[in-house]
């Protein structure tokens, strides 16, 4: 049991539930999104596609509005973006209810 349990550690290492949207950025295609305590995260159309950066925008927007907290997004390696150092690649963003 314990074995599994590493393993999925490993096998899904940063996800992170209940931060907070502080505010959303648009650089070309890619939309940044600022969080509380994760810094800033990122979603690359190259990586993604149009449409599921148009929705991950629309929770990120609905969040800030809404001031209510992220549900599951998984943020990986930071990396550079938009002069940004650490921004972290993310594919996917929810809402907690």
């Amino acid at each position: 049991m314990n074995k599994l349990l590493i393993f999925i550690i490993f096998l899904f290492p940063t996800f992170s539930i209940a931060d907070s949207v502080e505010r959303v950025y648009v650089c070309g295609n890619d939309v940044g999104i600022k969080m509380k305590d994760t810094g800033y995260v990122v979603a690359r159309q190259s990586q993604l596609g149009e449409k599921r950066v148009d929705r991950i925008l629309s929770v990120a927007l609905t969040l800030v509005s809404t001031q209510r907290q992220t549900g599951f997004f998984d943020a990986g390696t930071p990396g550079y973006w938009c002069g940004i150092s650490d921004a972290r690649p993310i594919t996917a963003l929810g809402i907690n209810k």
